[in-house]
């Protein structure tokens, strides 16, 4: 049986639709990785091939306190074909599924608006849906690799509500809908957990606007939902566990309640007025909730919901959508805080769905009721529509890089000393000392407890030279957090440049102990023990760090020397060959290759690799007279 042709118009506005709305994110074509990408993709090591083993690892472990493994998939499956470095190919992807999304909302508010006897129902399901795709909300989902697993996650989920609908209409030998729909959930669930209040809200769709009349049949026909939704709610807690979720001690009851009905207030004056988003709404530490904003918006909330309820007779489908609402947004409205931040753009990737269809649904009744022409519906659509796609495009430029997300969440937030910490390690440029400076001092100014920014501060402070400085920051650090190894590394590498040998050495081992794969430490207690003449034990922690990292020069330079005085010259070559690659521009890398040439009388390499220390070595260096003396000397004698 083929399609008909009211589907086909439907099908194809939808593809329009998916197109349009990937239109205002483009500029992510330019993006790169940010914030937490390295972490989940880049150094991911769950994604770093497509194999038996690693595809047991996505499905049996979590990583940074996430449990997604049809989202690391899909990573692993970009990272096999991209260009390493390359965000394009991750976001592309991302955009892809954004405009699937889109067109699937589209189907969805075809389905559930009311059959009226109108033609403007396909229009204001266009503009809800529109409204709702290239809302600048929405480019935090779309713009930020990590994110993949909104994108993905709510693809899945759209096809189960679909599916689910589907199977409702209860035609003969059309149970597989109901299938298919329990397939996507599962699918929905381990790109992402935040669909687990999903069989809920099938629950209020049976009431309205389905009016479900077979109850008990329908209640049965949920349990396989509710089992999913709380096995992989198990498993996001289990997830969760790996990574630390504020005490109710840091972070009490009264606090956790009021967030939550704060929240659901601010989302919806963020789609309303989208004007200063950031990618981080920080909870401060002095967060109190017993002040006006917080206490207005949860007023909002109970008013909101009390003036509906006492509606209900009247309009039970809007008091349906705002349950909806508030079940959607109940996971990530900070009953179960985790992370510094309050609130986040991202969180409404799935909500804002329930606000573009309360706005088609209004619309579409009001259009019946009051006579509009489909001209000045088409007119408000396109104006609506791009007011709010510009916005968007912009949102999604703040993306595309660390400085420019951290530098616009600064200017949002003057008071956002997590966004000055983030701009200050990984915003700027390593070079750039005294910006990092500045920006960590000031983190400190604003939370004088913020250890982060100690350890990061007496970091920079030690690359800069400055030891007699960075040894109080280090010290604090470690006072206040015994347990993060990171300062322990900068303290030994700071006990070592001042000659305390075992300081340094106690220090790697603890760092170690804590984690056992911090690259840092393997590195400089290999570098210790290289001293030492301790050659075993500095090749093993050599390769050890090339294990976690094979994309830093730092051991393959110090296992090259280490070769070299062990008279490994091809094992040698091979490590100063690599950093040449990974640091096309270190000086030193250069000239050991020439000194080996040398050694081995390459006089046709040498010459080539001479050109390179010249063109290297700046113009007022002591040695370049006796380079190029050097280089006249190999240009007579090479072949």
């Amino acid at each position: 049986m083929g399609l008909s042709p009211t589907l086909l118009s439907r099908i194809g506005i939808a593809c329009a639709i998916g197109a349009l709305s990937m239109l205002p994110f483009l500029p992510v074509l330019n993006n790169g990785f940010v914030w937490d990408d390295a972490l989940n993709v880049m150094e991911n090591p769950l994604v770093k091939e497509i194999d038996v083993p690693h595809l047991k690892a996505m499905f049996t472990e979590r990583h940074a306190g996430h449990y997604t493994p049809l989202t690391w998939l899909s990573i692993a499956l970009n990272h096999a074909s991209t260009e390493a470095g390359s965000a394009r190919d991750y976001l592309v992807t991302n955009l892809i599924l954004h405009g699937l999304n889109a067109a699937l909302v589209f189907l969805l508010l075809m389905r559930l608006l009311p059959h009226r006897e109108s033609g403007l129902r396909e229009v204001w399901a266009a503009l809800g849906t529109l409204l709702y795709a290239v809302h600048p909300l929405r480019a935090e989902s779309v713009a930020w690799v990590s994110e993949r697993r909104d994108v993905l996650s709510l693809f899945f989920l759209l096809l189960c509500l679909v599916f689910w609908l589907r199977s409702q209409r209860r035609v003969p030998g059309r149970n597989w809908w109901y299938a298919a729909a329990l397939v996507a959930f599962a699918a929905s669930l381990l790109s992402k957990a935040w669909g687990v209040t999903f069989p809920v809200i099938l629950l209020l769709l049976m009431w309205r606007p389905i009016r479900h009349q077979c109850w008990g049949r329908g209640l049965v026909a949920l349990i396989p939902f509710f089992a999913l939704a709380i096995a992989c709610g198990w498993a996001a807690i289990w997830a969760q566990s790996e990574v630390a979720m504020a005490s109710l001690g840091a972070h009490g009851i009264d606090s956790r309640i009021i967030q939550a009905l704060w929240a659901p207030s601010f989302y919806l004056w963020q789609t309303s007025v989208p004007i200063a988003l950031s990618p981080l709404y920080l909870l401060k530490h002095d967060f109190d909730p017993w002040t006006w904003p917080y206490l207005l918006g949860a007023a909002v909330t109970l008013l909101i919901t009390l003036v509906l309820l006492l509606r209900v007779r009247r309009q039970p489908g809007v008091l349906v959508g705002w349950l909806i609402f508030l079940v959607v947004l109940a996971p990530v409205s900070g009953l179960m805080q985790s992370g510094s931040q309050l609130a986040a753009d991202r969180y409404t990737y799935l909500a804002g769905i329930v606000l573009a269809y309360g706005l088609a649904y209004l619309g579409h009744m009001f259009s019946t009721r009051i006579p509009i022409s489909t001209s000045s519906c088409e007119w408000a659509a396109l104006a609506l529509v791009g007011f709010s796609g510009w916005l968007a495009f912009d949102q999604t430029r703040v993306w595309e890089s660390d400085l420019t997300l951290w530098t616009h969440a600064v200017e949002i937030d003057d008071g956002n000393y997590v966004a000055y910490f983030n701009r200050a390690t990984v915003g700027y440029p390593y070079h750039k000392y005294a910006e990092r400076l500045a920006d960590l001092e000031r983190a400190i100014e604003l939370d004088p407890n913020y250890t982060k920014a100690y350890a990061a501060r007496g970091e920079l402070l030690l690359n800069m030279g400055e030891a007699d400085l960075a040894l109080p920051d280090l010290e604090r650090a470690i006072a206040s957090d015994p347990l993060a190894p990171q300062p322990y590394v900068n303290r030994g590498k700071l006990r070592m440049e001042k000659g305390d040998e075992n300081g340094a050495l106690s220090d790697f081992h603890f760092a170690l102990q804590l984690d056992a794969e911090i690259f840092g430490a393997y590195v400089n207690r290999a570098l210790l023990y290289q001293r030492n003449g301790e050659h075993e034990l500095a090749l093993k922690d050599y390769e050890s760090a090339l294990a976690l990292d094979t994309s830093r020069w730092e051991p393959y330079y110090n296992r090259g020397l280490l070769y070299k005085q062990l008279q490994a010259a091809e094992l040698a070559r091979d490590d100063f060959t690599r950093v040449t690659v990974l640091n096309p521009d270190m000086l030193e890398a250069w000239e050991e290759l020439v000194r080996l040439d040398l050694a081995e009388q390459d006089y046709k390499l040498a010459t080539k690799h001479v050109e390179r220390v010249l063109l290297l070595l700046p113009e007022d260096s002591p040695k370049r007279a006796a380079v190029e003396e050097l280089y006249a000397q190999l240009l007579i004698s090479s072949p």
